[in-house]
């Protein structure tokens, strides 16, 4: 293909359609897209040198810039399946670097006022006490390079949340917080310990009160089924979603225990 035609790159699990041109990429808008290009410029506007930047819009596209960098993109992941990880993004430099960056986002979100609001999922403006984030943290939406993440992509999703809230559903994801079956399908081995991993990670976020983030936790997934009217599924992938959500209810409940005395520790 040439250069002048574009590259497809790979979908997310949101959006397909993308064909980057050297150092943009061309990209299908939505409705939601006017708030996320405001979102986006305010980012800009406030130093965030975690996301693109908007370049130019047109009737049913956006361009971006592109962030040179590797994805830890998983084309075979489903509900029930560990996300496959590189190297590189299963590291506690790499796990530390995301809460880092996700730190950076919320002070670079802070005080931000928008005047469009029509966000993809539940679209409000920000209450007391919400930051507009990303939406659908993970390192399948982030770029890495030389082994520590440097950028968020793919902000389809952004809108108003709680800080903590954002932070315990980035910890599912970056932890990753699932089974050992899952976790090694994720491409650990050893199993690692999760209470360290997520204590590094809230750490490195710098949440002051650890404690906080356990009954954050345990709502996340509630957030993750009101979305799953949105996703490109059928009913029988619904389902298995939503079911597969349940699992994660019982399961993190299981673990909350053990997830409070490693949050507790000293250090």
């Amino acid at each position: 293909m040439h250069e002048a035609e574009g590259v497809p790159l790979p979908g997310g699990r949101m959006t397909s359609g993308l064909v980057r041109h050297g150092d943009r990429v061309r990209r299908p808008t939505g409705p939601w897209s006017p708030a996320v290009h405001e979102y986006l410029r305010h980012l800009a506007s406030a130093g965030f040198e975690g996301s693109p930047r908007v370049l130019a819009t047109g009737d049913g596209w956006e361009e971006l810039t592109y962030i040179e960098g590797e994805v830890a993109f998983d084309p075979d992941w489903q509900p029930g399946r560990g996300n496959r990880l590189p190297p590189q993004a299963r590291t506690d430099r790499a796990l530390a670097g995301a809460g880092r960056l996700l730190r950076a986002l919320h002070e670079a979100a802070a005080g931000f006022e928008p005047t469009v609001t029509t966000y993809r999922f539940h679209p409000h403006p920000p209450l007391p006490g919400e930051v507009v984030s990303h939406g659908d943290l993970g390192p399948w939406n982030t770029v890495y390079r030389d082994g520590v993440p440097v950028a968020f992509i793919d902000w389809d999703g952004a809108e108003p949340v709680e800080p903590v809230a954002d932070l315990a559903a980035a910890a599912w994801a970056f932890v990753p917080l699932a089974p050992p079956a899952q976790l090694a399908q994720a491409g650990f081995d050893p199993v690692p310990d999760l209470p360290e991993r997520l204590r590094l990670f809230v750490d490195a976020y710098g949440l002051t009160d650890r404690a906080r983030i356990v009954p954050a936790l345990q709502r996340s997934p509630l957030a993750s089924a009101e979305r799953v009217r949105y996703a490109p599924v059928d009913a029988a992938g619904a389902a298995a979603s939503l079911e597969f959500l349940a699992y994660e209810l019982r399961w993190i409940h299981g673990i909350s225990g053990d997830l409070a005395r490693a949050l507790r520790g000293g250090g």
